[in-house]
């Protein structure tokens, strides 16, 4: 789950701007709408680029797993 560590934090920031952007157009603090405004677009942009570049891995690490989680099939017990 490490490939998608990032793009998970990036949207958590994400969420935080966001709320203060929120908050500073309530306020009418405008002079943080636009520092708000490009960590919003800054980290929006690196979360998306990281979750392209590493949802490769991140797919076949899955398939690696769901492929460990089959079981052999049972020998059939033919005695009684």
């Amino acid at each position: 789950m490490r490939h998608l560590a990032l793009p998970f934090y990036c949207a958590v920031i994400v969420g935080l701007l966001l709320a203060l952007l929120a908050r500073a157009i309530y306020t009418d603090a405008a002079s943080f709408l636009l520092p708000f405004a490009a960590g919003v677009v800054f980290f929006t942009w690196c979360g998306v680029r990281d979750l392209v570049r590493n949802w490769p891995a991140f797919r076949k690490e899955m398939q690696q797993r769901a492929a460990e989680r089959q079981r052999a099939p049972m020998p059939a017990d033919d005695t009684h």
